[in-house]
């Protein structure tokens, strides 16, 4: 099974944004003109994987929860008191439990966002995109192994 592409590029964005901060830190004492240049390439590979992230449908619950969790970032500050409730809704899903209730509430938040400004509809899209990835059936294989006895006679 493939991992979520969703997943890896959440995985690429977090070492990247960690890379920025050692970066960061670094020209703050030097000021080197490389050390700012690093900055600047970290800084539009950060723009870069959120936007691959914003336009990425994520395959599994893993995937979705990643995606509340980006989705979360940008709710406008009037809604700050829902993001307990995302985090939890997130962790759930990277968990693996996908959970009824919790792709209710993702719904609710998607129509409660569309009246909530220009911030809120940053949110939107990506919250559509973890829901699906979220409500995507999951399918199980399972191969029937017959006895050994049963093979040999065949």
């Amino acid at each position: 099974m493939e991992i979520d592409p969703v997943v890896l590029l959440a995985e690429e964005l977090r070492a990247t944004e960690s890379a920025l901060q050692s970066a960061v830190q670094r020209y703050e004492v030097d000021h080197l003109r490389e050390n700012g240049e690093k900055v600047s390439e970290l800084l539009k590979s950060i723009k870069a994987l959120y936007r691959d992230l914003a336009e990425t449908e994520p395959t599994s619950a893993m995937g979705a929860g990643e995606m509340v969790r980006l989705a979360a970032q940008h709710l406008p500050f009037a809604l700050a008191r829902y993001a307990d409730q995302f985090d939890e809704v997130a962790a759930r899903l990277s968990a693996g439990r996908r959970e009824h209730a919790d792709l209710i509430w993702l719904r609710a938040m998607v129509m409660t966002l569309k009246g909530s400004g220009e911030q809120g509809k940053k949110a939107i899209p990506l919250l559509k995109r973890a829901i699906a990835g979220a409500a995507r059936p999951v399918i199980i294989f399972r191969g029937l192994a017959l006895p050994e006895s049963s093979m040999m006679t065949h």
